[in-house]
């Protein structure tokens, strides 16, 4: 059984900008405290098909593709292993002139793992929320230092 997660955040940049930083997951261990390593295992720009292997404070280390690669609306990772997530992000421009972000992401347990995920979804969604707040400072503090 699968489990959404979904969070929304306004942030003061514009679409192109917040797609640029972060549809490349090589930018997450900037601005993601609970992301240890991410490595591009692909040569050549980020697009459909860049994969990446990743670890994070509180997993293992799990390999993720760049599925989906709209510029500047949309993107998707899909990731295996023991637990598995297809993150959406959607992007869509404010009236303000900046960028509502859309995290969607739809986790699923295999094997023994389906035992604990109960408990695992519980800190994921304190978890993403934090995520995307983390998302928006660091795009937000690029602006002001580009503004300097």
């Amino acid at each position: 059984m699968a489990t959404l997660i979904e969070n929304s955040i306004e942030i003061a940049r514009t679409p192109e900008d917040v797609f640029d930083y972060l549809s490349d997951m090589g930018n997450e261990v900037h601005w993601n405290p609970d992301c240890v390593l991410i490595e591009q295992l692909t040569d050549g720009p980020v697009g459909v098909g860049t994969r990446f292997r990743a670890k994070w404070k509180q997993g293992p280390v799990v390999f993720t593709e760049l599925n989906a690669y709209e510029r500047p609306r949309t993107w998707t990772y899909v990731n295996g292993g023991s637990i598995v997530c297809v993150l959406k992000v959607t992007l869509e421009p404010t009236t303000a002139g900046g960028t509502r972000l859309t995290s969607s992401g739809l986790w699923s347990a295999n094997g023994l793992t389906r035992l604990f995920f109960p408990v695992f979804i519980r800190t994921m969604r304190k978890a993403e929320v934090q995520v995307v707040a983390n998302a928006r400072r660091a795009l937000e503090a690029r602006a002001d230092q580009t503004a300097a």
